[in-house]
C-alpha cells in the first residue's frame, strides 16, 4: 500500500479526522498541521482570512505534510500541492455522535488539534453544520478532488474502513 507524502484530511467534523490523523502521522513520520490550530485563536477569535491563507501557502510550499481539516474557502491552496486526499464521508449520525464524545470528553478544555484557549463546548449552529454538511458541502468536496486527476483520493465511508487503512499502512512501513 502506497501512499504520498502531502497529504489533506477532510471531511465532516466528528468523522474521527484528527485522530486518525495523528495516528498517521506517528506511523509515517509525516509532520501533521490541524488547520484549527492556527485559524482559532484564544476566545475562539478567528484569524483573518487572508493570513490564513498565505499561512497555508508557506505551509503547503514543503516537502512532506499531512493537513487535517476542511476549510473549503482555502482548499484549492491544499489541492494545488497535495498528491493524496483522504476524504472521511461518514454518515451524519457517526460524525454527531464523534461530536458529542468529543464535548465530553474535552468539555472545557482546548482539543489537542485546537487552538489555545479554545475550549470545547456545545455549539448547536455546529450540531446543525454536522448534520448539514453531507448534503451541503460533501458532494462539493468530491467535485473539487474529482477534477485533480493527479490525486490519489482514498474515501472512508466509516471508522471501520479508516482503522483498516492505518493497520496497512502500519504494516507496510514495518516490512
Amino acid at each position: 500500500m502506497t501512499i504520498g507524502k502531502r497529504i489533506m484530511i477532510i471531511g465532516s467534523p466528528g468523522s474521527g479526522k484528527s485522530t486518525f490523523s495523528r495516528r498517521l502521522a506517528e506511523i509515517t513520520s509525516i509532520p501533521l498541521i490541524h488547520l484549527d490550530r492556527t485559524y482559532w485563536n484564544a476566545g475562539w477569535i478567528e484569524t483573518p482570512k487572508e493570513q490564513f491563507y498565505a499561512w497555508q501557502r508557506k505551509i503547503v510550499q514543503g516537502d512532506t505534510w499531512i493537513i487535517d481539516g476542511n476549510y473549503g474557502s482555502s482548499m484549492d491552496i491544499r489541492l494545488s500541492k497535495a498528491d493524496t486526499v483522504i476524504n472521511f464521508e461518514l454518515s451524519r449520525w457517526t460524525c454527531i455522535v464523534g461530536y458529542f464524545k468529543r464535548l465530553i470528553t474535552n468539555v472545557g478544555q482546548s482539543r489537542p488539534d485546537m487552538g489555545e484557549g479554545c475550549p470545547e463546548r456545545l455549539d448547536l449552529e455546529f450540531i446543525k453544520y454536522i448534520w448539514k454538511f453531507p448534503k451541503n458541502i460533501a458532494g462539493k468536496n468530491r467535485d473539487r478532488i474529482g477534477q485533480c486527476e493527479r490525486l490519489n483520493v482514498i474515501t472512508f465511508k466509516n471508522r471501520k474502513e479508516a482503522n483498516s487503512f492505518l493497520e496497512k499502512i502500519s504494516q507496510s512501513f514495518r516490512d
